[in-house]
């Protein structure tokens, strides 16, 4: 996987929108996001990716910087999940949860299966640089951003309860703290149609 895109035409496509040379060879972008500072003269892109086929493919992703008057593209964060892991892809979102003015990602590598079970990570960026904050690997959870902390909705299973069916679910939201994640809130509450 290249960690360095300074190929002039590269960089032409790149600015076009064209972000196949971001990516491992073979493999095609995913999505994309945005991560930069508006009034900062650094860019950072991340892209999703994937190839091969669902089940026996490899996916990830790499967040790239682009910086003052050199033309290269760098890689600054990179992850890549193993071949067979069976991984569908990689979800992302974007938002600024550590206040520096810079959008941060929450990806969510996605396995499926009945409990929607995968992989969460936070991926902090800042002027140069990108760095994991938080990652987990949960099954019957979703976390989301929610302005700027984290909101995270797990299922609470009572020892007789059906996989579908959880009794109750409890929202936690996470807030950064430049270090560490600090829990601003935990609530349990039913779920819907239990009593």
């Amino acid at each position: 996987m290249p960690t360095v895109v300074d190929d002039p035409q590269a960089v032409v496509a790149i600015s076009a929108g064209d972000l196949t040379s971001l990516v491992p060879a073979g493999a095609t972008p995913a999505t994309s996001a945005v991560l930069a500072r508006p009034d900062a003269p650094i860019d950072q892109i991340a892209v999703s990716w994937r190839s091969g086929e669902s089940l026996t493919g490899r996916a990830g992703m790499i967040v790239w910087q682009h910086a003052g008057g050199d033309p290269a593209w760098r890689a600054v964060y990179a992850f890549t999940d193993p071949r067979g892991a069976g991984v569908f892809g990689v979800r992302m979102d974007r938002a600024d949860v550590t206040g520096d003015g810079i959008a941060d990602l929450l990806t969510f590598e996605d396995v499926g299966g009945s409990g929607a079970c995968g992989t969460y990570r936070v991926v902090a960026s800042t002027d140069g640089d990108a760095r994991q904050i938080m990652r987990r690997s949960v099954c019957d959870t979703e976390i989301r951003f929610a302005g700027g902390d984290l909101r995270v909705r797990e299922a609470v299973f009572e020892p007789d309860d059906p996989h579908c069916c959880p009794s109750a679910f409890r929202t936690t939201v996470l807030r950064w703290n430049g270090s560490d994640w600090e829990q601003m809130s935990s609530e349990v509450s039913p779920a819907p149609g239990t009593r």
